[in-house]
């Protein structure tokens, strides 16, 4: 019996699944995902037909607004891209003060303390102008709404997660079909570029959706998203 018990002791531990700060880093960035959907949605629907969170595509608009020498619709996109840039460098100044190696350092957060803060004010001043802006105000909202999500594209960078870019669907639908003749949908990368892709489809829809029956409300859906993104961030990640 004894020899017995030993031998059952001595049995090497079941192979462990993904840790718990793991699946959380990942459920948090699935949550900035939909933020992001909503947010294009609104920039696209609400200001002017140009992208602040999905640059790939603003790109574009700026270069199809330069070879129909459409002033305004070059200035969005512009507009929205530098200010998505200059949040990105504000936000590798920070980034590069971390050293940690956690699962979601304190710096993230901080970003994301930010980012929030740049959608409440879009979702202020949104609601004050009843989803209506004008000419005069329609450049403070872009450049809040592309601030921020330089910010969050600057995060979800440096956490690294394969397949959650929180904002870029084209690489993650890449990545899922690319690898689906050989892993089907068990790779982990490829789960999470499912939930990417997912995200953003959601997000989008939601935001078009309000943008339609309940334009006010819209940007709310962004606040609400990152609020709680930030609030599990800070309560959750020791470092």
């Amino acid at each position: 019996m004894a020899m017995a018990s030993g031998r059952a002791s001595s049995n090497p531990p079941a192979a462990r699944a993904p840790s718990d700060p793991a699946r959380r880093r990942d459920a948090l960035l699935v949550g900035l995902t939909v933020a992001a959907g909503v947010v294009d949605a609104v920039s696209f629907l609400g200001l002017g037909q140009i992208f602040t969170a999905n640059m790939t595509g603003n790109l574009v608009f700026l270069a199809l607004a330069l070879g129909e020498e459409s002033l305004p619709a070059a200035l969005h996109s512009g507009v929205a891209l530098a200010v998505f840039c200059l949040g990105a460098v504000a936000a590798g100044a920070i980034l590069r003060r971390s050293r940690s190696a956690s699962v979601w350092p304190r710096h993230v957060t901080w970003l994301l303390w930010a980012e929030l803060l740049c959608f409440v004010a879009f979702a202020g001043l949104w609601i004050a102008l009843r989803g209506q802006p004008g000419v005069e105000l329609v450049y403070a909202l872009i450049g809040l709404s592309a601030f921020g999500m330089g910010l969050q594209n600057a995060a979800a960078r440096h956490l690294a997660v394969p397949g959650l870019t929180t904002t870029v669907a084209t690489g993650a639908l890449t990545l899922f079909m690319v690898d689906l003749p050989a892993l089907g949908v068990t790779g982990s990368a490829q789960r999470r570029a499912a939930w990417t892709i997912a995200g953003l489809f959601v997000g989008a829809a939601v935001g078009a959706t309000l943008m339609v029956y309940a334009r006010v409300l819209a940007p709310l859906v962004t606040v609400a998203t990152v609020a709680v993104v930030v609030a599990v961030a800070t309560t959750g990640f020791a470092d």
